[in-house]
């Protein structure tokens, strides 16, 4: 699945460029992935539409501190955690688009989540709002689908 989803960040500009899911579901088995895998993450990637962080637009006007549920905490190791708390104070991320993260990150198995998946889930929320992000955040996100950043 996460392959699916470094290939759709890589191919198109945005969420909305992506065809429908039909004619991308034939795109993306033509470019050799597997139909569960597609699937998979196709119904992962529907969450990330303009209702879905619509959700989470609350979280922009609130001026408190996040703290994580015992679930969350169990989900999440510290270093993802840690990620996403770096990622909003350098900019990265607005409150709701942490939330939105931390939202498809719970959605997916426990024993796959790293710091490199959520660069991608990261990724993939800001691509999916057409967000910019600081250059600097910005190579280290894309880090995690192109090996090491280019900036030193």
């Amino acid at each position: 699945m996460f392959d699916v989803l470094s290939y759709l960040l890589e191919q198109y500009s945005d969420l909305e460029a992506c065809p429908d899911r039909e004619d991308l579901s034939r795109r993306l088995a033509a470019a050799g992935f597997e139909a569960e895998e597609i699937d998979e993450a196709l119904d992962w990637v529907e969450h990330l539409d303009s209702e879905a962080g619509d959700l989470f637009a609350g979280a922009n006007e609130a001026s408190s501190l996040r703290v994580y549920s015992a679930g969350e905490v169990e989900h999440l190791p510290v270093e993802v955690r840690g990620l996403l708390q770096f990622l909003e104070d350098s900019g990265g991320l607005t409150p709701a688009q942490r939330e939105l993260a931390i939202d498809r990150l719970m959605a997916l198995p426990e024993e796959d989540i790293d710091v490199d998946l959520a660069k991608l889930v990261a990724l993939m929320v800001l691509w999916s709002q057409q967000s910019e992000l600081p250059i600097l955040v910005g190579e280290e996100l894309l880090a995690a689908i192109h090996g090491e950043p280019t900036m030193q």
